[in-house]
């Protein structure tokens, strides 16, 4: 019996074409056709519609940096500028400051020279009344010294 078996199959092929082949290829054909139609076809669709916003908005993407440099070199640039006028402008308001307090200690300082020799002549014109008056008072006690002296030599004798 195993010979009328192992002939049997070497007589039978491993694939058997015939009609109802054709039929399943048909009916895959179909299946594939309606899954293309209501699957396949629209992914695609949506894919490519989605690849396309990916690039449009790296593009997008890609200027808005390429504009942001733009902007943070103007921006550097203006405020390097900025940097510089403004130690410019305390370079000048230094020296004015320095040029005002110079003026303000030189006017002091002669203001002060002024009242100085003011009172120095103040002083001067008191010494020299004082010294005016030093003879008459210094002629007035030697009077009532000698006065005294002379009172004392008397008691005495």
């Amino acid at each position: 019996m195993e010979e009328l078996i192992a002939t049997t199959v070497l007589k039978a092929g491993l694939i058997d074409l015939d009609a109802t082949f054709f039929i399943q290829l048909g009916l895959f054909l179909v299946l594939y056709f309606i899954m293309w139609v209501v699957f396949f076809g629209p992914y695609t669709k949506f894919l490519k519609r989605r690849g396309e916003a990916t690039e449009g908005m790296k593009a997008r993407a890609r200027e808005l940096l390429q504009e942001t440099r733009e902007l943070e070199g103007q921006l550097d640039e203006k405020l390097s500028k900025a940097r510089t006028e403004a130690m410019q402008l305390r370079r000048q308001l230094s020296e004015e400051g320095k040029k005002l307090r110079k003026e303000i200690v030189t006017r002091e300082r002669t203001r002060m020279q002024q009242e100085l020799d003011r009172q120095l002549a103040e002083l001067e014109s008191k010494k020299n009344q004082f010294m005016a008056g030093v003879d008459a008072i210094s002629a007035e006690m030697a009077g009532l010294i000698e006065g005294q002296l002379k009172a004392a030599e008397g008691k005495t004798e």
